[in-house]
């Protein structure tokens, strides 16, 4: 065989074996008729009960933990009244001590005893109340995220209106819009390929959570939501994307 003759067999095998070298999955875009991604959680943090400002603990954009403070009301009111509360109790507890000795030789009546007794209990419950009171002054942060905005500063006199916007980023939520012919191609548990409107963020899986069982017959659409990893918060909550389906060859 020449030499000729052996280059020739050669690239032809090369050209035979090279298909199977290719990547094993192909991506299929779907016809989304919306996809954006949105937070996971998100929360308006209100006082719940009327005061003033003491003294809020966060700014817009940081990030927070679940159980960080987030703002404290005045409450010098409040604390007085654990104070004298806390005075109460202790002298009914007292009361209550001196007499016990009272109570075993049956030198106290029944109805002194159920009054003494009344009377720490009442004590107790007031001191709880009083501490419960002072408690509703201080406001944790109900989720781990970041702080979206903030409506209010020190010395601004608050009801019930939202003093905080909180989101949570880690995770994402994805939501799509589908038509209906793609109703029993995506299930819970899938996972999509999710490209984003960003080109400074690369693409990313997300797995779906929830595929509404019923089309509305005005669009002829149905929901699809997913939940994508969002380490750090670097990615955006707001932004478009489009979705793929990721099928194995």
């Amino acid at each position: 065989m020449t030499i000729k003759q052996l280059l020739t067999l050669i690239s032809a095998s090369v050209f035979v074996l090279a298909p199977t070298s290719i990547l094993s999955a192909e991506e299929e875009l779907l016809s989304t008729l919306g996809c954006i991604l949105i937070p996971s959680e998100k929360v308006q943090v209100s006082a719940p009960v009327p005061g003033v400002l003491d003294k809020v603990h966060v700014q817009r954009g940081d990030t927070i933990k679940k159980g960080n403070t987030l703002f404290q009301l005045k409450a010098a009111v409040e604390k007085e009244g654990v104070k004298l509360a806390s005075i109460r109790a202790e002298f009914a507890i007292r009361i209550a001590k001196r007499n016990k000795a009272l109570y075993a030789d049956d030198i106290l009546t029944i109805h002194e005893r159920d009054e003494i007794e009344t009377e720490l209990l009442i004590a107790k419950s007031e001191l709880r109340l009083k501490k419960q009171e002072l408690a509703l002054r201080t406001v944790y942060s109900p989720i781990s995220g970041v702080v979206v905005n903030r409506f209010n500063n020190t010395g601004e006199y608050v009801n019930i209106d939202p003093i905080l916007d909180l989101a949570t980023l880690d995770p994402l939520y994805i939501d799509l819009l589908l038509p209906a012919s793609y109703f029993g191609q995506i299930v819970k548990g899938q996972k999509l390929m999710i490209k984003l409107q960003l080109d400074a963020i690369d693409a990313g899986t997300a797995k779906v959570i929830i595929v509404d069982p019923l089309i509305d017959s005005a669009s002829g659409t149905f929901r699809v939501q997913l939940m994508m990893s969002n380490p750090g918060n670097k990615i955006p909550a707001g932004i478009h994307c489009t979705a793929q389906l990721i099928n194995k060859l």
